[in-house]
Parts: structure tokens; C-alpha cells; sequence
């Protein structure tokens, strides 16, 4: 069994409540609402051997990675980040200077994105490193912006090049706050997610919520100058097309918004127009030539090896 079948599974088991507007199903969940804005919560559980090596990766690198891809999701709906809860699971043979050392780069990486850890636990066990954090956040412009939304004929744009996490992009990332909220202020963003799974993957996330398909122009594609030269046997396209951990902006909007916003001699985002959203179910690659062939939306997903649906 799958991540993605697993929250699908809960999806269905779970009625309406009144407390949440909204649920399971984007990159954060809305519990309340004050007048003209909306509170946004997200939460990741980083593992040591998955998404981070404590025998490679230095303890400064895993403290601002926990925090940052949480701070992504939040800005995938525009909000901005208020407060954040920090949880983890020390492994028993860790010395005490390890994990103050720890905590410590956790409060240097807050004060780098500006945002207070408010709270958390602790805890040990007989096995590696686990960190869970979990952000508050709050929206500026009255509503978050969903991976429901998107519209035929709108643009699918991304905000950087794709495809350098294999070389540790996903250490050194910043989140798309500023981005984000910029959009928010000064266009119509009709949907938006952060591209964490991959470019297609999460693509397919805006796709099945907003209930249309895409085209995507290969030749459009910003690749990461990492992948612009042979690494591996795999086609740098591939790499930009299904890597994961980029955490790029991945949104949609009408095409007069993204005229408008490429002439703004002010905006902070980089802009990369690469497909449209159609009618026809899936997402179609099309070459430079105009062949399309129809792609499969899959990407990294989390799986439970001892269970087989």
C-alpha cells in the first residue's frame, strides 16, 4: 500500500465536520477562520535513511531542511507562517551535545525564515532519527489558495529550474513565501501546489482535485543546470519532469493574469510557462515537434512494503 492510497483510504472513512473546512486532500488543512483570513496547519515527519543521512548530512543541513519543507506547504496556499512545533525522537546512543547541537540549528534555521518555535516534544528510541514539525499559518488575502481551481485554457507555470535535488538542492532551498504571497497580491492564481514529489506527480494532485487534464511543452521545462549535463543514465528531461524535493511553485492561472504579471517590472518570481490545462483527462507531453504522448502521473510515493492492496 501506497501514501497516497493510504490518505485516499482515510479520506473516505472520515463525515464532514463543521470544525474543518477543509480537510485531507492539499498542503494544508484549514481549521478556523477569523474574519478575512483563514488559519493554515501543516505537518512532515522527516526520517533519517529517507530523507536525510546523519552518517552524510550535517546536523545544521537536517535541522533547516525539517523546517523548510514545512514552510514550503505553506506557502503552496499563500499563507504565511506564524508558529511552529517541533517533535523528535532522539536515537538512544546520541550523545546530549548531539542534540542540543540539533536544537540548536533548529533555532538558527527559525530565525533565518522568521518564524518562532512555539512548542514540540521529545523522546528517545532504539532507532535512527525522526523529526516531526508542524507550522501554523495565516492568509493574507481572505482565502488560501487550493489544488482545486485550475480552468481550461489556464497557464501552468513553475518558479524555478527543476531537477537539482539529486546534487542537495533540498538543503539549501528557500521556500517560496515571498513568491507566494506576491502572487496571491497580484494576480488571479486559480490553483497552486509546491513540487515536492515531482513536477508531473504534483501536477496530477492540481489535475484530479480541479477535475481537468494538461499539456506540457518539453522544451519548456526550466532544467537545473545540474541535469543539463549527463549525471546518470536517466534523460535530464526525466530528472526535471519526476525528481522530487525541488520545491519550486507549481501553479496555474489565467493567461491575460500571466501577461500581466510578465510585463510587472516589480515581480520577485521567476515565471517559467510550461503547459496549458485542457479538457482531456491525464497530462500529455508534447515535444518540439507537437507529438504528444500521455505520461503517468506518478512520482516518489512513500509505500509500506508488507501491505498489498
Amino acid at each position: 500500500m501506497v501514501e497516497f492510497e493510504l490518505i485516499e483510504e482515510l479520506k473516505s472513512l472520515q463525515g464532514d465536520d463543521s470544525r474543518v473546512n477543509l480537510g485531507i486532500g492539499d498542503d494544508c488543512a484549514i481549521i478556523s477562520q477569523r474574519t478575512g483570513y483563514e488559519t493554515l496547519i501543516t505537518t512532515d515527519l522527516l526520517l533519517d535513511g529517507v530523507h536525510f543521512c546523519t552518517e552524510i548530512d550535517s546536523i545544521k543541513s537536517i535541522a533547516r531542511k525539517s523546517l523548510a519543507v514545512n514552510l514550503s506547504d505553506i506557502a503552496a496556499m499563500a499563507g504565511r507562517p506564524t508558529a511552529a512545533f517541533v517533535s523528535v525522537v532522539f536515537p538512544r546512543n546520541w550523545k546530549p551535545q548531539q542534540a542540543r547541537q540539533l536544537f540548536q540549528e533548529l533555532v538558527h534555521a527559525a530565525n533565518e525564515f522568521q518564524i518562532p518555535i512555539a512548542g514540540g516534544d521529545t523522546n528517545t528510541w532504539s532507532h535512527s532519527l525522526a523529526i516531526n514539525i508542524s507550522i501554523y499559518g495565516e492568509t493574507e488575502q481572505g482565502k488560501a489558495i487550493r489544488r482545486k481551481g485550475a480552468q481550461l485554457g489556464d497557464q501552468i507555470c513553475v518558479s524555478g529550474p527543476l531537477g537539482g535535488s539529486i546534487f542537495g538542492r533540498q538543503f539549501t532551498f528557500t521556500p517560496r513565501i515571498a513568491e507566494a504571497l506576491w502572487l496571491s497580491k497580484n494576480a488571479k492564481v486559480t490553483s497552486m501546489i509546491d513540487i515536492s514529489d515531482g513536477l508531473i506527480s504534483d501536477l496530477g494532485h492540481i489535475l484530479n482535485e480541479s477535475k481537468v487534464g494538461a499539456e506540457i511543452f518539453t522544451e519548456k521545462i526550466p532544467i537545473s543546470e545540474d541535469v543539463g549535463q549527463f549525471v546518470d543514465e536517466t534523460p535530464p528531461l526525466d530528472h526535471a519532469l519526476s525528481d522530487g524535493e525541488d520545491f519550486e511553485l507549481l501553479w496555474t492561472m489565467p493567461p491575460a493574469e500571466l501577461e500581466k504579471i510578465l510585463k510587472n517590472k516589480s515581480c520577485p518570481v521567476q515565471i517559467f510557462p510550461v503547459g496549458l490545462i485542457t479538457a482531456v483527462p491525464g497530462c500529455h507531453l508534447v515535444d518540439e515537434r507537437g507529438l504528444k504522448r500521455s505520461c503517468s502521473l506518478k512520482g516518489f510515493v512513500h509505500k509500506l512494503d508488507n501491505f498489498d492492496p
